[in-house]
């Protein structure tokens, strides 16, 4: 006898759910990503000015809001950027020891005017051109002259860029992922990434979102399906174990 749909509540459901993509990642991802400088590259997304609380108050001032009763909520946020950012730090610190290549993705159009803005970040006022505040690279990732650099006006970076060309003539196949929100840019580009062959690793305490719950959930719908995920402890365990360049 089965019973029907109508008995079957939610937390039924949602444990399937977690026994299903449990046991796929435990056959898929068995083995955590290899690392080999030789094709191997980290990809930083959009760990730029406009996520810092500044820019948030830029725009609050923009719109004539009072952002006076949000400030300890953009403290929180922030707070939780920094320490995000201090994780994606200590692996582009590692990696760029160990001969592993760095590639930084970051929001910017390619005119002054930034006419070439896309759509969606035009109707959310996304105009970062050449040179403007928010779209500088924070301090702590700041490529260096000898690193690739591409921008985009748009979410995902292989639409946004020709990142995958620049992948291939590198003779990548193995792509660490870093950076912000993890609900839409790092989301976007890991599906991309995988459906296009690669070998995903997306570190999970180095990526982040507005929230933890948005984090959360966007993590849910990529970790151990679209890639294999680790901390950035482990990373780092896993770097020092290969020789300085």
């Amino acid at each position: 006898m089965t019973s029907t749909p109508s008995a079957v509540t939610d937390e039924m459901v949602n444990a399937f759910a977690d026994t299903y993509y449990g046991g796929l990642s435990s056959s898929i991802y068995a083995t955590p990503v290899p690392l080999d400088p030789a094709d191997t590259v980290l990809v930083l997304i959009d760990i730029q000015e406009c996520i810092t609380k500044d820019a948030f108050l830029k725009t609050f001032a923009a719109l004539g809001v009072d952002s006076e009763p949000m400030l300890p909520v953009l403290d929180r946020i922030e707070a939780d950027m920094r320490a995000t950012v201090a994780n994606i730090s200590a692996v582009l610190e590692r990696c760029r020891e160990t001969g592993i290549r760095p590639i930084h993705v970051r929001i910017q159009s390619h005119l002054p005017d930034a006419a070439d803005t896309g759509a969606l970040h035009r109707s959310a006022g996304m105009f970062y051109p050449p040179g403007s505040k928010d779209s500088e690279f924070l301090p702590e990732v700041m490529p260096r002259e000898d690193e690739v650099v591409l921008n985009k006006t748009c979410s995902g970076i292989h639409v946004g860029t020709h990142i995958d060309q620049v992948l291939r003539n590198l003779g990548a196949r193995k792509v660490l992922v870093v950076g912000f929100y993890t609900d839409q840019c790092i989301s976007a580009s890991v599906r991309d990434l995988s459906d296009l062959g690669y070998q995903v690793d997306l570190i999970e305490d180095a990526v982040g979102a507005l929230s933890p719950q948005r984090h959360e959930y966007a993590l849910q719908g990529i970790r151990k399906i679209y890639a294999n995920s680790e901390t950035t402890h482990t990373l780092l365990g896993r770097l020092a174990e290969l020789p300085a360049r």
